[in-house]
């Protein structure tokens, strides 16, 4: 269980009489009900179509970097599957463009399913908390110069630690996130090429998500998970639209079953779209000094009049240090993982 003191046990529903409940929680809430939040006094059907929601996942391998994700903006949807083989530096990338309200995000995890199917494949993600588990199933059908891509993996979320906050934006409306790291086992399929995933060296990321999101979406983010000494490592770090990230942020660190709590941090970044760009994470004391060198490119770019997606999101190797509260310092330097400079406007 998470070791940080300033953690609180959930509240069994997020939001009470239209009032979102804020803090760190070091468990899965019963119900993210962020629907019932007072929002601008908007009627619960302008609510929903304001309120961003999705569940992702990503996997970190010696031979893979997978990140798998539906993705519900309302206006628009997304269902994507990112694989890198880290040995040939072979990426695979099947992205659909849904259209509005083609799935639901579940409200909880608790016990819960998200999915998506059409005639091109599917992929489900089976929530059961209470039996400390998400199930994630995928099968994508080749197309075009695209191999098929296809997995099961069990993710064991009662052997690692959650974090779950509930961070409010300017003014009315505000955002929860729960994030974790879990060992992970299955197998994923490329074309014909089969990797077998075992607990004794493969992590799971999770990225459950929900926020009343200004019409501009905007944040930067990395994380990165990887074994050192045979015991999970990882960290989650985010500058988003929070007021007083100071205070609401949702950055930590995790080793084994452990977690601790990191400062809000800034982000830099230099030659931005060259072979030697370079992203400079830090926070104001000290405790956090990455360098992230994104490798592996990943742009999603959508203008439609009402949309417009400026998303970037790489694969690449971190170099540093983080001193997390509550845990030893963690050196990072040689891991692999992903990052974004986000930006929709939906």
């Amino acid at each position: 269980m998470p070791s940080a003191s300033r953690y609180e046990s959930p509240p069994p529903r997020l939001v009470e009489r239209e009032q979102q409940r804020f803090g760190r929680f070091n468990a899965a809430v019963n119900h993210v009900n962020l629907i019932d939040a007072r929002y601008r006094g908007l009627p619960r059907l302008i609510r929903q179509l304001r309120l961003k929601e999705w569940q992702a996942l990503q996997i970190a391998t010696a031979e893979l970097f997978v990140n798998v994700a539906l993705f519900d903006a309302k206006l628009m949807s997304l269902l994507q599957a990112k694989v890198y083989d880290r040995k040939s530096g072979v990426k695979t990338l099947h992205e659909w463009k849904l259209r509005p309200f083609s799935f639901r995000v579940a409200d909880q995890l608790l016990d819960s399913t998200t999915s998506y199917r059409d005639k091109r494949g599917f992929m489900t993600f089976r929530n059961q908390l209470t039996r400390g588990l998400i199930e994630v199933d995928f099968d994508l059908d080749e197309a075009r110069d695209l191999p098929r891509v296809r997995g099961h993996v069990d993710v064991f979320c009662d052997l690692g630690a959650s974090q779950v906050v509930s961070l409010p934006f300017p003014g009315e409306g505000g955002m929860y996130s729960h994030k974790g790291m879990f060992p992970v086992e299955g197998e994923i399929t490329i074309g014909e090429q089969k990797y077998e995933l075992s607990t004794s060296d493969c992590l799971a990321l999770l990225d459950d998500h929900k926020g009343y999101y200004p019409y501009v979406m905007r944040w930067d983010w990395v994380t990165s998970a990887t074994h050192v000494n045979g015991v999970g490592h990882g960290f989650n770090l985010t500058r988003n639209q929070c007021r007083d990230p100071e205070r609401f942020n949702e950055n930590c660190a995790w080793i084994g079953d452990r977690i601790g709590i990191l400062p809000a941090v800034e982000f830099t970044r230099e030659n931005a779209r060259t072979s030697n760009e370079r992203w400079s994470i830090k926070d104001r004391e000290g405790r956090v000094d990455l360098r992230f060198e994104p490798t592996v490119p990943g742009d999603v770019r959508v203008n439609a009049i009402i949309i417009d997606s400026r998303y970037r999101g790489p694969f690449g190797r971190f170099e540093g240090r983080l001193e997390p509260e509550g845990l030893e310092p963690i050196n990072v330097d040689g891991w692999f993982g992903m990052g974004e400079d986000f930006h929709l406007r939906c």
